[in-house]
């Protein structure tokens, strides 16, 4: 089953309709759905779709050979091509019709790992070919680290030819939703905080079995797909993986400031801005800012926080990599019960502030909000927060608050917003959104009847 993607289909389909020669660039994080994408893609158009494997150049050339040939079926002298080069000549050649030919080099950091010559080859076929057919060249990778520095740098000799470049990142919540349809939706919700916008980890989820059921079997039980998955993914990614799991863990922590990392860790803070902006390019840190700090201003400022940008580690590092010792001793019951039990909630209530943002940038799109927003995001000052805080160009601000707990919002929450939202002194006009996971009081419906400067917003 292939779940949500529109944005990159019709990005994809796009470039497929245009009157050139397409060459795209797609990259992002193992268990992303990249492949799945791309199959989905191509399934009804005319195609070559290779995936490269981790064998050397002469088993490469063979199997890609194969797959060219096979589509082509036009015969040369022998099964295989004698290089690279005779390859795209032969591809090149043989393109015909009106119809786009669309060719996918899957996992490409393998097929370069073999020979690292393959982009200069595809540079020069693209430079005297390939750009003058009709066709759409694709090479997607999921070494993130490799992708970047090989294929986008300037020294790659494919820089400067690509016609489109697509980093995929994880699903949000509204498209996540088809893997556990049949939940309801705070329960729908614990799972995209748990298990994030990655449709492989989606995929995991067995919607017969309860919420723990799933948690267990997926994630805490040793020998489960995703309990040595982070593990996995840094090694593949990255070298000081020690280091790199002490400064996770740190964030995790909530050490979300570079001097209080620096404190907890003992590393130097000009290592540990190298470390950080690696983890960042993971995309499994991110550097955040309240919602009122101009992108001008953000090298300067001082208010920037480290957090964890997937739901995922988060999880993993708060509740997994502690007992990683007990869980593999057979001790989950009791780290569920008594440890994660007892903190989901709050865990969750971080991610609803998220989903409830990225509803707020959905409404926005809409124009199904009071203002035509040019910045939503969260907002703090010292010790004073705001869970949301978006605004326009005339400064018209919205102040919003979001509540994930077993009772109603009711009009104490809202006048508690609107004494917050004072500290931003340079809003002309006001509006307050709340969402809750668990409605609203009937005093503060009847107040947002009367008052469209108020919304109310709740599962």
């Amino acid at each position: 089953m292939f779940v949500g993607r529109k944005n990159e289909l019709e990005f994809l389909q796009e470039k497929y309709e245009s009157k050139k020669a397409e060459f795209i660039t797609i990259y992002g994080r193992r268990r992303i759905g990249k492949t799945e994408l791309l199959r989905e893609f191509v399934k009804d158009k005319k195609h070559i779709f290779y995936s490269g494997h981790e064998i050397n150049n002469n088993m490469q050339l063979k199997r890609i050979s194969r797959s060219v040939i096979d589509h082509f079926r036009v015969n040369i002298y022998s099964k295989s091509f004698e290089g690279w080069e005779s390859m795209f000549t032969y591809i090149g050649e043989n393109l015909s019709g009106k119809e786009k030919t669309i060719i996918v080099f899957d996992e490409f950091p393998y097929m370069v790992a073999s020979n690292n010559s393959i982009p200069s080859v595809m540079q020069f076929a693209w430079d005297h070919i390939l750009s003058k057919k009709n066709i759409m060249i694709i090479i997607c990778g999921s070494s993130m680290s490799f992708m970047k520095k090989e294929v986008l740098s300037e020294k790659n000799p494919l820089y400067g030819r690509m016609t489109g470049l697509l980093k995929m990142t994880e699903m949000d919540f509204e498209s996540s939703k088809a893997f556990y349809s049949r939940s309801p939706v705070d329960e729908q919700i614990a799972y995209y905080s748990v298990f994030s916008g990655v449709p492989y980890y989606l995929s995991l989820i067995d919607n017969s079995l309860s919420f723990k059921e799933n948690i267990i079997r997926n994630i805490l039980r040793n020998g489960s797909i995703l309990f040595n998955e982070v593990e996995f993914l840094l090694k593949q990614e990255l070298r000081e993986v020690g280091v790199y799991n002490t400064i996770i863990t740190a964030v995790a922590l909530g050490r979300t400031k570079q001097n209080e990392i620096v404190q907890l860790t003992g590393i130097e803070k000009t290592k540990l801005s190298y470390y950080l902006n690696s983890l960042m390019d993971l995309g499994i840190v991110r550097k955040e800012f309240p919602s009122t700090v101009k992108t001008k201003d953000m090298p300067k400022s001082r208010n920037g926080l480290y957090q964890l940008d997937n739901g995922f580690f988060r999880f993993y590092y708060r509740f997994v990599y502690p007992y990683l010792s007990e869980l593999s001793d057979g001790n989950i019951e009791i780290i569920y019960e008594d440890v994660i039990e007892k903190q989901l909630s709050s865990f969750i209530g971080y991610e609803f502030e998220r989903i409830a943002i990225n509803h707020m940038r959905q409404m926005n799109i809409e124009n199904s909000l009071p203002i035509r927003c040019i910045k939503i995001g969260r907002w703090w000052k010292k010790d004073r927060k705001i869970d949301i805080v978006a605004y326009d160009s005339q400064n018209r601000y919205i102040f919003g608050e979001c509540k994930w707990r077993n009772e109603k919002v009711g009009t104490k929450v809202l006048r508690e917003l609107q004494e917050k939202s004072m500290d931003i002194k340079k809003s002309i006009g006001r509006y307050y959104i709340l969402y809750s996971k668990s409605g609203f009081t009937e005093e503060l419906i009847n107040m947002s009847k009367v008052d469209k400067g108020i919304i109310l917003v709740c599962m």
